[in-house]
C-alpha cells in the first residue's frame, strides 16, 4: 500500500508528494550555498506523439522514458514524475556546477534515439529547467524556480537546459547553460 502512495502507477517513480518531501528534507538538512539542485524536465513533442499514435502509445512513451532516466542518472539521483509528461531530478549535495551540468548532459543524451513503441517508433525531446537552493529554502520556491527556468528553456527553442541562478530565484530569465546538438 504504501508503494502506491509513493510512486506514479505508470512509471513505477516517485510520485510529486515523494519529490516535495525529500526535496524539503534536503533543503533543510543540506549545508552550503547550493547543496540542492532541482531538474525539472518536461518533454518535447510528447502531444504530437499522443495525437498521433494514441494514449496507449503516450503512456507506453512515459514509461519508456522513465526506464532510459534510471539508466542514464545515478542511483542515488531521485527521479520523478510529477504529472503528465513532466518529470523532476533532485541531486543533493551538490558542491560544483559541473555534476548538474553532467546530469542536465545525460538527460539530454537519452533523447537522442528515438524511442520503440510496438510496431512504431517516437521521437521527443526535453527542456530542462534546473534551480539551486540551500538549507532553508522552500522547497515550493526550488521547484517553481525550475519549472520558470524549463518555461525559458521552452520559449528559447527547446531542447535545451537553462538554469535559474540562486541568487536570483525570482529572475525570470534563466541564464542559458547548454544546448545540445541533434543528429
Amino acid at each position: 500500500m504504501t508503494y502506491l502512495a509513493e510512486h506514479d502507477s505508470l512509471t513505477g517513480l516517485a510520485n510529486r508528494r515523494v519529490f516535495g518531501d525529500r526535496l524539503d528534507e534536503a533543503l533543510a538538512s543540506g549545508p552550503g550555498p547550493a547543496s540542492v539542485a532541482v531538474l525539472f524536465c518536461d518533454l518535447d513533442g510528447f502531444k504530437a506523439v499522443n495525437d498521433r499514435l494514441g494514449h496507449q502509445a503516450g503512456d507506453a512513451l512515459l514509461g519508456a522514458v522513465a526506464r532510459r532516466l534510471r539508466e542514464c542518472l545515478d542511483a542515488d539521483d531521485l527521479i520523478a514524475r510529477l504529472g503528465g509528461d513532466e518529470f523532476a531530478v533532485l541531486l543533493t549535495g551538490v558542491d560544483a556546477p559541473v555534476r548538474v551540468l553532467r546530469t542536465a548532459d545525460a538527460i539530454q543524451a537519452c533523447f537522442t534515439d528515438p524511442f520503440a513503441l510496438d510496431d512504431e517508433t517516437a521521437s521527443v525531446g526535453v527542456s530542462i529547467g534546473v534551480a539551486h537552493g540551500s538549507q532553508g529554502d522552500s522547497g515550493t520556491d526550488v521547484l517553481r524556480g525550475a519549472d520558470t527556468a524549463m518555461y525559458r528553456a521552452k520559449a528559447l527553442g527547446k531542447g535545451r537546459t537553462e538554469r535559474l541562478p540562486a541568487r536570483r530565484r525570482d529572475d525570470v530569465a534563466p541564464l542559458v547553460v547548454t544546448q545540445p546538438q541533434r543528429r
